[in-house]
């Protein structure tokens, strides 16, 4: 791939991050993680199947350093590499580049209530290999502030700034502008949450002098009522505009308007038994793409700890969920979806952890040519080495996908991950 640099921007983004972040230079408590990962994916992973099943390779690369100054202050700087290379449409292979850094200090802290800073500053290239129009640089500046009085409420308030860049095409250069402020307030000794929040966002076509608005808003409660048939209550209401330009996700540039809700019980049986019950309503309108669809799924869990001492610890999980799509537009794609899971977990405590899941997922779409069942085998493994203060983990995903009037296909992935403290 040919990718295109600019220094400039990228000598900007390193000076803000020493002016914002002067006490780089001391040494106190330090993490440095980071991972490595490889393999096959299809897009309908990760857009819960609201696109085409396109298969793609990708390798991911992540690393990132954090520093506990103080007990008021801490930063973190690290980068993450996207790298995706499509089978069947070649104008979305791509590469992003990442670079983040982020900063709190504790204004006022006090037993009671607290003040504090937050500062986020993120740089971008994303590089395409056969379609250099779509490509653009993005630089992110977000400070927030958030009051905190304990047991009773907090409230946070943020505005920043988010300029994309487009490299062989000025007329798509955008700036946006945004807000956003949260609230939250217990109730009822702490047993009530209660929490909204509300963005405001616009955007600025700089060639065009156009000008384009969007909100968000969500509300939201938690109730614990510790009863023998229900622990706890949890309820969320989400509804607004968006734009998929800023997920790393996805490669396509569309807009939508959405609304979605969910209710969530949680249930403790015994004391080594829980399970939880939810039910969510999703829907999605595109302005730019003929992808609107709605739909809901309910999914049940259940969590048995066979056993939980001082030196080991052996649970089991399995999970059920039932899920329905409709398409305005594409009525083909309307599917029903049926997952079963079961994981168990074995963690030999301050030394070890590994993990086991299987899950089928069975496919019934209206038009039945597309009809599939997809199986996953996931492992993964963590070590720890305590004198070392070094955490290393491995995962291992397998999927085979039975396609019922196509070929069957398989993809694996495997990520190498680490934590280092010092």
């Amino acid at each position: 791939m040919i990718y295109r640099n600019h220094p400039f921007q990228r000598l900007i983004f390193v000076v803000t991050c020493i002016l914002f972040f002067p006490f780089l230079s001391f040494a106190d408590d330090f993490a440095l993680t980071g991972y490595f990962e490889a393999g096959k994916k299809t897009q309908a992973e990760d857009f819960e199947e609201e696109d085409d099943d396109r298969e793609y390779i990708y390798q991911n690369y992540h690393v990132r350093l954090s520093h506990r100054v103080s007990v008021r202050s801490r930063y973190e700087l690290g980068s993450f590499i996207y790298n995706k290379d499509y089978k069947s449409r070649d104008s979305l292979d791509n590469i992003s580049k990442i670079f983040f850094a982020r900063g709190s200090h504790y204004l006022n802290k006090q037993k009671e209530e607290s003040l504090k800073l937050d500062i986020k500053l993120r740089y971008k290239e994303k590089r395409f290999r056969n379609t250099p129009s779509s490509e653009f640089n993005q630089i992110m500046f977000v400070p927030k502030l958030s009051y905190e009085r304990k047991d009773s409420y907090s409230v946070y308030i943020s505005t920043g700034i988010n300029n994309f860049d487009y490299i062989n095409r000025d007329s798509s250069d955008q700036l946006k502008f945004f807000s956003k402020l949260g609230v939250k307030r217990y109730l009822l000794e702490k047993n009530l949450l209660l929490l909204t929040s509300y963005k405001f966002e616009t955007t600025v076509h700089k060639r065009t002098d156009r000008h384009k608005d969007k909100s968000d808003f969500m509300f939201g409660s938690d109730y614990i009522c510790d009863t023998p048939l229900i622990y706890k209550v949890t309820a969320r209401a989400q509804f607004g505009q968006k734009d998929t330009k800023d997920d790393d996700e996805r490669d396509e540039d569309f807009d939508y308007k959405y609304r979605q809700f969910y209710v969530k019980t949680d249930h403790r049986v015994k004391t080594n038994i829980k399970t939880d019950l939810k039910y969510q309503f999703f829907k999605k309108d595109y302005v730019t793409a003929d992808l609107d669809h709605s739909g809901f799924y309910i999914r049940n869990r259940w969590k048995y700890i066979l056993f939980d001492d001082p030196q080991e610890l052996l649970s089991f999980q399995f999970a059920g969920k039932h899920k329905e799509v409709q398409y305005a537009i594409k009525s083909d794609n309307d599917f029903k979806k049926e997952i079963l899971e079961l994981q168990g977990t074995y963690r030999r405590k301050k030394n070890w952890i590994t993990s086991a899941s299987l899950q089928g997922n069975m496919y019934d779409y209206q038009d039945s040519t597309r009809d599939k069942n997809r199986y996953y085998v996931r492992i993964s493994f963590e070590k720890l080495f305590p004198k070392k203060r070094l955490r290393l983990s491995l995962y291992v995903k397998y999927k085979y996908t039975d396609n019922k009037q196509r070929n069957n296909t398989e993809e694996e992935a495997v990520r190498l991950a680490f934590k280092y403290t010092f």
